[in-house]
């Protein structure tokens, strides 16, 4: 079985991963939380990390169960076929949600933005992905080519290494 991403209505990932579970098909939504503050009161929201898509875990036999589930739209394609998400990739996913990963960096005279890195340490070990921009921080992009997203986040210099 490979995990698929499927496109969802806007703002029903949530439930819409609740309703595939409930039909027994492996579902996952990457969540992370974010402080918002209204003019009286903060508050901590969580929300999806990649908005509009659900992953699921399926095989061919089962792959039209899903549209049983309200909000389901369709999966995503890639090359005329339903793209496949790696496991590596949904592990990174879910680090993220779990660690919180979002470290504070260093200015770096050796990487420049456009410059091609790999990930030497760490939840994200052996991504590859390019340099946005240096300012203040490195801001690391990684690619997760699969689903055509791109994720970016800050990792220490110390981590990263020229490929």
């Amino acid at each position: 079985m490979n995990w698929k991403a499927l496109y969802v209505a806007s703002r029903a990932e949530k439930k819409v991963c609740l309703r595939l579970i409930n039909l027994g098909i492996e579902a996952y939504v990457p969540l992370k939380k974010e402080k918002k503050q209204w003019s009286d009161r903060k508050k901590i929201v969580i929300s999806p990390l990649i908005n509009g898509y659900v992953f699921v875990k399926t095989n061919e036999k089962n792959r039209d169960l899903v549209f049983k589930s309200p909000g389901v739209i369709q999966y995503l394609r890639y090359n005329g076929e339903d793209a496949i998400v790696r496991d590596v990739e949904i592990d990174i996913l879910k680090s993220i949600e779990e660690k919180g990963y979002y470290a504070e960096a260093k200015p770096s005279e050796k990487l420049l933005p456009g410059q091609r890195t790999q990930i030497l340490h760490g939840p994200f070990k052996g991504m590859t992905g390019i340099v946005e921009h240096k300012s203040g921080n490195e801001l690391y992009t990684i690619t997760l080519e699969s689903i055509g997203y791109t994720l970016k986040i800050n990792l220490p210099i110390e981590v990263l290494i020229k490929k």
